[in-house]
């Protein structure tokens, strides 16, 4: 007496297979893991440059005497870290973190009263030579800026962030008080 027999043959199983592989190349192509990592990285620095940004103003409109070169006078610049720079004057690289004008910020933000809205300054969150955070300032004038190269096709392109930010590079997203943000 024969039996039938129940399941499936080595030829179903291959065409099964190939299947769900057609299937998850297409979802991974059309997903882009890689963007969605640089989109979140980019929307992090958008946020921590809005903070940094948001807590200077806060010490210009509080501090009577502001200072935003703390111990340097005129123009001057820092970086996180990286060689390169977004300024025109060269940047000097300091991966302090501290909101004691110490560190890439040369703002004493502790003087604001009730203290530092910013526990300490934010670092980007690939911060190396490429990208980075950068701050420079004009002493005299009260101006600053603050810089972030961005990495995402959303938004350094579709959404051109870095390129309508009223900014003088068309690459590095710009922010600050200064107008043109040309430091």
């Amino acid at each position: 007496m024969n039996k039938a027999q129940k399941g499936f043959t080595l030829l179903e199983l291959l065409i099964v297979i190939a299947i769900l592989a057609v299937l998850a190349t297409v979802a991974v192509l059309v997903i882009n893991p890689v963007e969605y990592l640089r989109q979140a990285r980019d929307s992090q620095r958008v946020g921590d440059l809005s903070a940094v940004k948001g807590a200077i103003d806060l010490y210009l409109s509080t501090v009577s005497t502001p200072d935003l070169l703390v111990g340097i006078s005129g123009t001057s610049a820092r970086c996180m870290i990286g060689t390169a720079t977004p300024f025109a004057t060269a940047c000097s690289t300091n991966a302090v973190q501290t909101t004691g004008g110490a560190g890439w910020v040369l703002v004493n933000l502790g003087l604001i009263s009730g203290g530092s809205p910013l526990a300490t300054l934010p670092k980007d969150p690939t911060n190396d030579a490429t990208y980075f955070y950068a701050y420079a300032a004009n002493d005299a004038a009260n101006t600053y800026e603050l810089n972030a190269k961005l990495e995402s096709v959303k938004f350094a392109t579709d959404l051109d962030l870095d390129g309508n930010d009223g900014g003088s590079s068309s690459t590095v997203y710009e922010i600050g008080n200064d107008p043109g943000l040309d430091l």
